[in-house]
């Protein structure tokens, strides 16, 4: 289907050429159920592709995979009678498990297909020389890939498939991504180290690091200076969904034309002295260690701190505030659980 192999990076995929046909008949091994995995293995199913789930003994996911009508074996097994070997574990734990429950039990044709490029991007897990391996990275968490694909629909995503595999690995890998619904608002052409580079930086230095340190930073002005917590917490917080919602539907330029002449003009001139040079150089920073593997080295070292370092943002005054706030502002919402 595709003009070139392999193609460009940034070529757009034309959903209307892409096949099933390349995973029609072959059978596709989920290692890992946790919430990413769940909405490619039920996605695959729905879309007519036998699945099986590798699993742990004991796992509450196994169990859960088992429950909603999916084949469950260990990891072993599961690898063993694959054509698609799709890894869909923690990055840390990739490596080990590839190592003594995988790559011994690959069927020699068997294709290996990731959903993160940090394993082979960092040397975590080096295929054979042609070996068919590909990356499907739907751009969404887990849960939202499945309500969209039941819905009918889908996410974005982006495609990558290491230099040693055969042509035909391009293929397979689209008929992947339209199989779990992440070619739907485009699917674009991409390599493992970009996407992988490109995830974590936006990750860090935006959603999940830069913004929730602007929001705990905000709610403590605020509330020393003597404004109550309900204050602070609409109004760093709550709100915050009102922007983004515009900006995901609207981009910059449609989101200041909805919001008053007081808030565009405001954020228009303090915005940037909040992000001012020197941020911007620590945000250069933080690229160049993910570029040169420092933070995957740290991450494979001290990922084990992770759950130390949540317990105690989770003492702190804003975590809090929400635990206050949430309950009355989302009443329908039952509290998150961690998974397995």
């Amino acid at each position: 289907m595709f003009e070139e192999y392999p193609p460009a990076a940034g070529t757009e995929i034309d959903r209307q050429l892409v096949s099933l046909g390349p995973l029609k008949g072959k059978s596709v091994a989920i290692v890992g159920y946790g919430t990413m995995g769940r909405a490619h293995g039920l996605n695959l199913v729905r879309s007519g592709i036998e699945v099986v789930v590798g699993s742990r003994a004991g796992s509450s996911t196994g169990k859960r995979a088992s429950a909603e009508g999916l084949a469950v074996f260990s990891v072993a097994d599961a690898v063993a009678q694959a054509d698609v070997v799709m890894l869909m574990l923690p990055d840390e734990a990739m490596a080990e498990a590839y190592r003594v429950d995988v790559e011994p039990h690959l069927q020699p044709a068997a294709a290996l297909g990731f959903a993160h490029g940090f394993a082979i991007a960092f040397d975590q897990i080096r295929p054979t020389r042609g070996r068919p391996c590909f990356l499907a990275a739907p751009k969404a968490q887990g849960d939202m890939l499945l309500e969209a694909h039941a819905a009918g629909g889908g996410v974005p995503g982006l495609l990558a498939v290491t230099a040693d595999s055969p042509d035909g690995t391009w293929d397979l890998a689209a008929a992947y991504a339209e199989a779990v619904g992440s070619l739907a608002g485009g699917g674009f052409v991409t390599s493992f180290r970009a996407e992988c580079i490109s995830d974590q930086f936006g990750e860090q230095v935006v959603l999940c690091g830069g913004v929730v340190e602007l929001l705990k930073s905000a709610f403590d002005i605020m509330v020393d200076a003597g404004y109550g917590e309900e204050n602070a917490y609409f109004e760093c917080v709550h709100e915050l969904k009102l922007i983004t919602d515009l900006l995901h539907r609207h981009g910059v330029d449609g989101m200041r034309q909805m919001i008053s002449g007081t808030a565009s003009y405001g954020g228009l001139t303090r915005g940037p002295r909040i992000i001012d040079d020197s941020v911007r150089e620590r945000m250069r920073d933080i690229l160049r260690e993910l570029e040169d593997g420092t933070f995957a080295g740290e991450l494979l070292a001290r990922h084990g701190e992770t759950e130390a370092l949540a317990k105690a943002e989770a003492t702190g005054p804003l975590a809090s505030a929400g635990r206050l706030m949430l309950p009355r502002l989302h009443p329908e919402t039952e509290p998150t659980q961690s998974e397995d």
